[in-house]
């Protein structure tokens, strides 16, 4: 489990400032060595919840970050001091911000 900032202080550094410092590192580095590329990742989910929703919605890579979000936010509901669910969702949004970016890139202009 991550330390939270008033567990382990890092000189007087703000709470957020290490959140984020934090993110940067997993998203970047640890769980992209674990899990391959994020949005690829994304997509891969995206196509299975697809399969599983039968057509019901046609989901991309921005709506599986999204859900990731939404997953942590109840998390959250139960426990709000937990610093591995805001890290999370700092972790996710990055990503979902990565994926929009990357839709835009392949869309065709009007």
């Amino acid at each position: 489990m991550t330390k939270s900032p008033s567990e382990t202080k890092l000189d007087s550094t703000t709470d957020r400032a290490w959140l984020l410092r934090k993110a940067e590192k997993i998203v970047c580095g640890e769980r992209n060595q674990d899990y391959g590329e994020p949005v690829e990742n994304m997509k891969r989910t995206a196509a299975m919840l697809n399969a599983y929703l039968g057509g019901r919605a046609d989901l991309d890579s921005t709506d599986i970050a999204a859900f990731g979000i939404i997953l942590k936010l109840g998390r959250l509901a139960h426990d709000r001091g937990s610093a591995d669910s805001w890290l999370d969702i700092c972790g996710y949004a990055a990503i979902g911000f990565e994926a929009s970016e990357d839709q835009k890139s392949k869309k065709p202009p009007p």
